[in-house]
């Protein structure tokens, strides 16, 4: 939106108004990802725009859980009612604003605010919470759809299911680096190192050597990818080795997790403060999203999740 004026002037000549009502269609920031922060009283997720002119959009409100925070680690939905404690604000500024802006607890007196306009009641916000890696749960590069979600697929019956598994096949092998590995034959575009049909992440014996690939660990570090002589070729991918190592311990199942937010509007009424009570009216607007930052998490038998470092 260039300016508030530009865009109330047409809706004016656009559409038809009732009792000082506008209807507008949509305000135009661009760059739907949202900034975020909060303080004991209430949390702000707001969107900046210093394009030719200075505006801001926000949506200052509070949450009555333990934590205080929306940033909830379950798919879902949550509806927040606008009302005086529940607010989106509009501003149109003199000058830059900066990011630290909503974020300190008395708003800096620069840059000016030159129009404001507030929801009063009426309205609701959604956040929509997903997933961000929903379709490679494990980022191990091999989608969860080929990894068996809907079956919840167990390769090595480890209690992990493939699609959360960072090492399907249970050789201490990292999946994302079997995928990587250079062979001349391949299954679904996955490399098949000993051409029995069976992609080198889904098989506990790479090379056909009658050794269990785990089994193959020399320095027992779990990782049978070291290569031993240096020679380029590692004793899990040689069928001439057959030495075998009594190997107990298998790598922590530790996957990146993060959550998008998407923040969306129904019934917005935003009304010009100071002035003559203008006001803008949108039957539906997204606000944008919030993308948290990934967490390290491990995954334990049976599909549950602790906390990772």
């Amino acid at each position: 939106m260039k300016n508030v004026f530009c865009l109330v002037f047409v809706a004016f000549l656009l559409i038809s108004c009732d009792d000082g009502d506008l209807i507008v269609t949509d305000f135009n920031f661009d760059n739907k990802k949202l900034q975020w922060c909060e303080d004991s009283d209430s949390q702000v997720l707001f969107n900046l725009n210093n394009d030719q002119v200075h505006e801001a959009i926000a949506f200052r409100f509070t949450l009555n859980n333990e934590t205080a925070q929306f940033l909830t680690t379950e798919e879902g939905e949550t509806t927040i009612p606008l009302s005086s404690a529940n607010q989106i604000i509009y501003r149109v500024f003199d000058g830059e604003v900066e990011s630290s802006y909503f974020c300190n607890a008395i708003p800096p007196v620069s840059p000016k605010v030159v129009e404001e306009y507030r929801t009063t009641s009426g309205g609701e916000v959604l956040i929509t919470t997903t997933l961000l890696n929903n379709t490679d749960h494990d980022g191990d590069g091999v989608l969860s759809t080929q990894e068996g979600i809907t079956s919840e697929r167990d390769t090595d019956e480890d209690g992990i299911p493939d699609y959360l598994d960072i090492d399907d096949d249970g050789d201490n092998i990292l999946t994302r680096v079997e995928i990587e590995v250079t062979a001349d034959n391949s299954v679904n575009n996955f490399p098949d190192s000993d051409n029995d049909g069976t992609a080198d992440f889904l098989d506990a014996d790479d090379d056909n050597d009658n050794t269990p690939t785990r089994n193959e660990d020399w320095n027992l570090n779990n990782n049978p990818a070291d290569d031993r002589n240096e020679d380029g070729l590692a004793h899990y991918l040689n069928p001439a080795i057959t030495d075998s190592f009594e190997v107990t311990t298998s790598r922590e199942n530790i996957i990146s997790r993060g959550f998008r937010y998407l923040v969306t509007v129904e019934n917005l009424t935003l009304s010009k403060q100071g002035g003559d009570g203008e006001q803008i009216r949108l039957e539906n607007y997204e606000l944008g999203y919030y993308d948290s930052p990934s967490e390290q998490i491990t995954i334990e038998p049976s599909g549950t999740s602790e906390e990772g470092q």
